[in-house]
């Protein structure tokens, strides 16, 4: 259960904070991404988004009407350090690589293997922040059960 979940508000939205971006946070399984000092990364089947402009983003987000989450993360991570870590990657791979992948790693996180693992690993680190919904009109959203084999099952009929 994700709570304190607040409308965005361009006045209240600092863009060079870092963000844990959750798309379709309900849907099996949410896609995921980073993003820090204005820029957005994110590792998808059919490529990866690397130092996209955030605003470019919202704007998306906003036209398209997506339901989108980005939770604020109080760690170290920088520009430099997701960078080096999604130039490192192509694309998804189904058994192989999520988009969890260069996540865990710019966070410097091994264990998750899906997104209610890395929130609750994140909680205990002291590492969330505010709650930033676009499209959301609840102020808390239970996040969905799946497995590994969910997210792997998806990747396989992108691939189709």
């Amino acid at each position: 259960m994700l709570s304190e979940i607040v409308a965005y508000d361009q006045s209240d939205f600092s863009l060079e904070s870092r963000y844990l971006w959750v798309w379709n946070p309900t849907n099996i399984p949410p896609h995921m991404g980073l993003s820090v000092d204005s820029r957005y990364f994110s590792l998808k089947a059919n490529g990866v988004d690397l130092n996209s402009d955030l605003n470019d983003l919202i704007e998306i987000i906003t036209r398209k009407k997506l339901p989108v989450l980005a939770i604020e993360l109080n760690t170290e991570l920088t520009l430099e350090d997701c960078e080096n870590v999604f130039s490192s990657y192509e694309r998804t791979i189904a058994h192989e690589v999520t988009c969890l992948n260069p996540i865990k790693t710019a966070l410097n996180i091994q264990v998750p293997r899906k997104l209610s693992e890395l929130l609750d690993e994140l909680d205990i680190k002291g590492a969330l922040g505010k709650k930033i919904a676009w499209n959301i009109e609840q102020t808390s959203i239970e996040l969905p059960e799946y497995s590994t084999e969910d997210i792997h099952a998806y990747l396989v009929s992108l691939s189709k």
